[in-house]
């Protein structure tokens, strides 16, 4: 076997980072070849907004992570070739509200289902469980699924979602939510409180959201509250904080963006429209139960947008399991921007909590989490959660994963080459 001196084998490591970091330059022809990548997905338009990359080029992974962006890199360096020509490829999409405690609670879909199997490498489960209920959480779902799952803890020990913070007071116990955000803080990121956001129900609200921030304000994590226009609830509220739900049915039960039950606005509401100067996140849906199209049609027609989308649910009002394809597609018919709409399932949602490692980038050196998407063209009709009837509009498009790679393994679609 042939010996290298320590320092012939330094100066190879050298030349080697060199080489990296040359071709990690986005928009770079020239390309100088290194060692061999594990992965080389090429051809594709790269969306990453968090870079300011919209633009066709070769994305190659080595160990795991993200090695570089460019164009043109040769294909020969690379053990494995995905040909991306005519697709998009995104950062693993992120899907910052959803339930996936499968048989755990009615509510809970199958985590790869939605996760993986759709282009999503990072879920968010909000608040399906609590004190309780989460270590079987944990033991039973997350540390089995492929799809990477962090956690919002609801702040009733039974989780949701049955007006749980309305059952009994004894359901809300800081100091069983502390000790188990303590136990978890590799997957716990946040608190879930689920208010009516209904006048009458104002005095309650506001006692329980002042407990959750305190509660919060000790273990320094966010709260996603569901929606209310209520100011002396808002005004709870703090910078990182997250407001979920702005496009329910106006119903005696629910607020949007528009006002609290049947008293809608004409515009968007003052007090809304000044989320974002405060730093509070808005977390939108539209493929659930939370969703009328009047609303969100009038809304978004006012050049108002949420800055998440999410899926709550993750199932259709039909009750079928459905990923955050499924609102990305109805927010491009809103509207949105190719560009805007991948921000708010990749950047947007990677920003909104402090997860533990980096997600929702192509970055070079981030975990290689990779979704390769296309934009299939045709018919879709789309419902939303009106009653007793949906409104239904018909989408020209929709988005459809191709395949999907997760930390540098490709999990989803063959390989050409």
């Amino acid at each position: 076997m042939r010996r290298r001196s320590r320092r012939t084998f330094l100066g190879h490591l050298g030349a080697t980072a060199a080489a990296v970091q040359v071709g990690s330059l986005v928009g770079e022809a020239a390309w100088q070849p290194a060692t061999d990548f594990d992965l080389l997905i090429a051809g594709g338009r790269v969306i990453d907004p968090g870079q300011h990359l919209s633009a066709v080029r070769d994305v190659a992974i080595r160990y795991g992570r993200i090695a570089a962006i460019g164009e043109n890199i040769p294909r020969d360096q690379a053990r494995q070739v995905f040909d991306a020509a005519d697709k998009l490829v995104t950062p693993g999409l992120i899907d910052l509200h959803s339930h996936v405690y499968e048989h755990g609670t009615p509510l809970g879909v199958n985590s790869d289902l939605v996760g993986i199997q759709s282009g999503v490498t990072t879920i968010v489960d909000a608040g399906t469980t609590g004190a309780s209920m989460f270590p079987g959480f944990r033991r039973f779902v997350i540390d089995g699924a492929r799809t990477r799952i962090y956690a919002l803890l609801n702040l009733s020990t039974a989780g949701c979602c049955t007006d749980e913070i309305y059952l009994d007071p004894r359901l809300v116990n800081t100091r069983a939510a502390a000790r188990v955000i303590e136990a978890n803080r590799d997957l716990i990121l946040g608190l879930k409180v689920r208010v009516r956001g209904r006048r009458e129900d104002l005095d309650h609200d506001v006692a329980t959201m002042t407990t959750a921030r305190e509660l919060a304000d000790e273990v320094g994590l966010p709260i996603m509250m569901h929606w209310s226009t209520e100011p002396a609830l808002l005004d709870i509220m703090r910078a990182g904080d997250i407001l979920t739900h702005p496009f329910n049915p106006p119903t005696e039960r629910s607020s949007n963006v528009f006002g609290s039950q049947m008293e809608q606005a004409d515009a968007v509401l003052p007090q809304i429209l000044e989320l974002a100067d405060r730093g509070i996140f808005t977390d939108g849906q539209l493929a659930t139960t939370h969703h009328q199209w009047d609303v969100s049609e009038k809304a978004t027609s006012q050049g108002w947008y949420p800055d998440v989308i999410s899926t709550d649910l993750a199932r259709t009002p039909e009750q079928i399991p459905a990923s955050v394809l499924l609102p990305m597609s109805q927010f491009l018919h809103l509207g949105m921007s190719l560009d805007q709409v991948i921000a708010g399932v990749t950047t947007n949602p990677a920003r909104a909590l402090a997860y533990p490692e980096t997600v929702g980038s192509l970055e070079p050196g981030s975990p290689a989490d990779v979704a390769v998407l296309e934009l299939e063209q045709g018919r879709f009709t789309f419902g939303d959660g009106s009653r007793p009837e949906p409104q239904t509009r018909e989408l020209s498009q929709q988005f459809m994963n191709v395949a999907t790679v997760k930390g540098g393994v490709l999990v989803k679609g063959g390989l050409d080459g």
